[in-house]
C-alpha cells in the first residue's frame, strides 16, 4: 500500500517545487502577472504565445547536450500547454569554452529537429560561467488558461509513456530519443484539439515540480483545490510512483475538463498513442490532496500558505 503521508511530504520538500516559491520576487515588477508559463498577445485573428525558459545551471554543467535539448522541449511544452502551436525559438548561451558551447548547440539543434520547431537566432558568449536561456513564440486561437479550472471539473493527466528515465536528479523522463519524430511533432496537436473543440478549458505542463507540484501551481492560479488519485495517474512500467510524481517529463500535462467531455478529451490523446486518464477532481477547498487505497493525505493548503502568490 502506498504511504500517502510520506509521498505528500516528498512532494512538499521537492527542490523543484520549493524553487517555485521564489517566484514571489516577481511582485517587484510594475505590472501584474497571471502566472501562466506563457503570455498571450493579441495578433490578427488570434493571439501570439510568448514564453522563455532559463535552464538549471546544474544540468547545464553536468550534461550540456541535454541542457540544450531541454531548452527546446520546455519552451515547446509551454506553448502547447496554452493550446498553441510553436513557431520559432531563439537562445542565449554563455559557455566557458568552445567544446561546451558545441555540445549545448548540438542539443538545441537535435531537439528542434525532433520536435519540428526552428531555432532562428540567438546570442553566444564564450569564456564566462555557463548560462542558457531560450525563448519561443507560437500562435493560438483558443487558449487554455490555468486559471480557468473550476470546482466540479475532472482532473486529467496526459503523458507520453514511451521514453526513458535519463538518470538525473530531479528526475527527467524524455521521449525525444525513443519516439518517432513524426509522432513527436503531432503529440502537441492533442492540446490544440481539446482546446479548439472545447473539451478542456484549463491546462498546465508538468515541469520541474513534477505532476503534483505543477498541479499545485494550477490550483493557485484557479483559486480552487483538487484531489489527485495517485492510483489512476498514467505511469510508465517499472517507474516507482514517488519518482514519477516528481519527474519532469518531455511530454506531460494536467488538464481540467467538464465531466461530459472526459471521454472525448482522453480519446484525442489516445489517437496519438499518448496516455490520458481521469485521475482526480477539482473542488473549492484550495487544498491539494492525494488519494489512493481508500486513504488520503494533504499536500498543501494554499489558503494557509500561498506557494507563489500568483493568480
Amino acid at each position: 500500500m502506498t504511504d500517502l503521508a510520506h509521498l505528500a511530504a516528498a512532494i512538499r520538500a521537492a527542490p523543484g517545487l520549493q524553487a517555485k516559491r521564489e517566484l514571489r520576487l516577481l511582485d517587484r515588477l510594475p505590472f501584474a502577472l497571471d502566472g501562466d508559463d506563457a503570455a498571450l498577445v493579441a495578433h490578427g485573428d488570434g493571439q501570439l504565445v510568448l514564453c522563455g525558459e532559463a535552464i538549471a545551471p546544474a544540468l547545464l554543467a553536468a550534461d550540456p547536450f541535454a541542457a540544450g535539448a531541454a531548452a527546446v522541449a520546455t519552451n515547446v511544452a509551454d506553448v502547447r500547454a496554452m493550446g498553441g502551436r510553436p513557431l520559432a525559438l531563439v537562445d542565449t548561451l554563455v559557455s566557458p569554452d568552445r567544446a561546451h558551447a558545441e555540445r549545448v548547440l548540438d542539443g538545441l539543434a537535435w531537439a528542434a529537429g525532433r520536435l519540428g520547431v526552428s531555432v532562428v537566432g540567438g546570442h553566444l558568449t564564450l569564456g564566462a560561467p555557463a548560462a542558457l536561456s531560450a525563448f519561443c513564440t507560437g500562435t493560438v486561437t483558443t487558449p487554455l488558461r490555468a486559471s480557468a479550472a473550476r470546482p466540479g471539473d475532472v482532473l486529467l493527466g496526459a503523458f507520453c509513456l514511451e521514453g526513458s528515465d535519463r538518470g538525473h536528479d530531479p528526475p527527467i523522463w524524455s521521449s525525444l530519443r525513443e519516439r518517432d519524430p513524426a509522432k513527436l511533432r503531432e503529440d502537441g496537436e492533442a492540446l490544440v484539439e481539446v482546446a479548439e473543440r472545447g473539451l478542456c478549458h484549463a491546462a498546465r505542463d508538468v515541469s520541474m515540480p513534477g505532476m503534483a507540484g505543477s498541479l499545485l501551481q494550477l490550483l493557485e492560479l484557479a483559486g480552487c483545490g483538487a484531489t489527485l488519485d495517485v492510483d489512476a495517474v498514467p505511469r510508465p512500467d517499472g517507474v516507482a510512483l514517488e519518482r514519477w510524481l516528481l519527474t519532469f517529463p518531455s511530454f506531460g500535462f494536467v488538464l481540467a475538463a467538464a465531466p461530459e467531455h472526459v471521454d472525448a478529451a482522453c480519446a484525442a490523446f489516445a489517437r496519438r498513442d499518448l496516455a490520458c486518464a481521469p485521475c482526480g477532481a477539482f473542488d473549492d477547498s484550495r487544498v491539494l490532496r492525494l488519494a489512493g487505497g481508500g486513504e488520503s493525505a494533504e499536500v498543501w493548503d494554499l489558503a494557509a500558505e500561498p506557494l507563489t502568490r500568483a493568480g
